[in-house]
């Protein structure tokens, strides 16, 4: 079933006199503390009631993964990145359009649209005045869809509401949390085995040393011990020459289950994020058809987030453009298709009816 994104109409007179709403939020940082399953958990049962402030403190604090925040980011740039292009009626360019979508407003505005992919939720403040735009983002906790508001405080019950305002551009849909609702358990996880990994290292990653003393001499047990303190860092026990001591290795062994343990969380991340793994980090195998394969799957994902985004431009921005004055009356967005590679059986036969330069071949 296709989502249903908010598609309130804007209104036909702009409001760029009023208040702006941004300058209206108290922006709190998030709340930074150690996170479990659990925890996650019960925010999702937060948000399911509408109380939405603990689940993005988790989605800030898990973002700090850096496997995690690439993975969003490439998605995002594939949009960025792309050739997009205005056309007007008659199919050329508007110079006025040119100008606003080269700037850094206008990339913001891009990214700010693709993160309702990701939080489920997003928005943004818009203002043009004297040619110029300004994309303020809104956070995403400061959105309350179930009663269609802007939150002053992020735990607020109410707020100013969104709906015919035209500055404001809200996309999503209640009780929807986006794909950081799914990658969550997986962050945690790869953060708290990190922290196992690091105290099994601490433990048996260091060669231990072992001192004996006699029984009968005291004094030698606390020579030994400072001995050992000023010697280095690694770790060591001091027992009688009479004890035995015995180290039995878990399963673990040089500690491979940890970073196979790693390797997993960060594989279930990619997969939901970018549909694949192995434009990220290098499989196992490392087979370049198996790497095509999963280039494609990207590719796929891509060309929806580039349609979904063509459609809100369409949809959501050009008619704030136009009450504003802007030269874009029957015209759109158009990413530009991918193009497909020729094949040597097509290079071939073209070649006997047009003259290709080597430089292409």
């Amino acid at each position: 079933m296709a989502k249903k994104y908010n598609k309130s109409k804007p209104s036909s007179r702009p409001r760029e006199n009023a208040a702006a709403v941004i300058q209206q939020l108290i922006i709190k940082a998030p709340r930074r503390r150690t996170y479990d399953v659990g925890d996650w958990r019960a925010a999702l049962q937060a948000a399911d009631n509408g109380r939405i402030k603990q689940l993005f403190d988790l989605y800030d604090d898990i973002l700090i993964d850096g496997v995690l925040s690439d993975a969003m980011q490439k998605r995002i740039d594939a949009v960025t990145n792309s050739e997009l292009t205005f056309q007007s009626a008659s199919g050329e360019e508007v110079d006025a359009v040119a100008q606003i979508m080269d700037t850094p407003a206008w990339e913001t505005l891009l990214s700010e649209v693709m993160k309702v992919r990701f939080y489920g939720r997003s928005g943004v403040e818009l203002n043009y005045s004297g040619a110029t735009l300004s994309v303020e983002p809104i956070p995403a906790k400061h959105i309350d869809l179930t009663h269609r508001s802007i939150l002053i405080n992020d735990s607020d019950d109410s707020g100013i509401p969104f709906e015919g305002d035209d500055r404001l551009l809200i996309l999503g849909r209640e009780r929807d949390f986006g794909l950081l609702l799914k990658v969550a358990p997986y962050a945690i996880y790869k953060r708290g085995g990190f922290g196992d990994w690091s105290q099994w290292i601490e433990l048996f990653g260091m060669p231990q040393r072992v001192g004996k003393y006699n029984t009968f001499d005291p004094a030698s047990r606390k020579l030994l011990e400072e001995a050992f303190e000023k010697a280095g860092s690694a770790p060591y026990v001091v027992i009688p020459k009479e004890a035995e001591v015995e180290t039995k290795e878990s399963n673990s062994g040089s500690g491979t289950s940890y970073d196979e343990f790693r390797k997993a969380n960060n594989e279930e991340m990619l997969i939901t994020i970018l549909g694949q793994t192995m434009t990220t980090v290098q499989g196992d195998k490392g087979a370049r058809s198996l790497g095509e394969v999963h280039k494609e799957v990207e590719e796929g994902k891509n060309m929806s987030d580039l349609r979904f985004v063509q459609r809100v431009l369409n949809q959501r921005v050009l008619p704030w453009l136009e009450a504003r004055g802007v030269p874009v009356a029957g015209g759109k967005f158009i990413f530009p298709k991918a193009v497909e590679q020729l094949s040597v059986a097509d290079i071939v036969q073209l070649s006997g009816v047009m003259d290709i330069p080597q430089s292409y071949l």
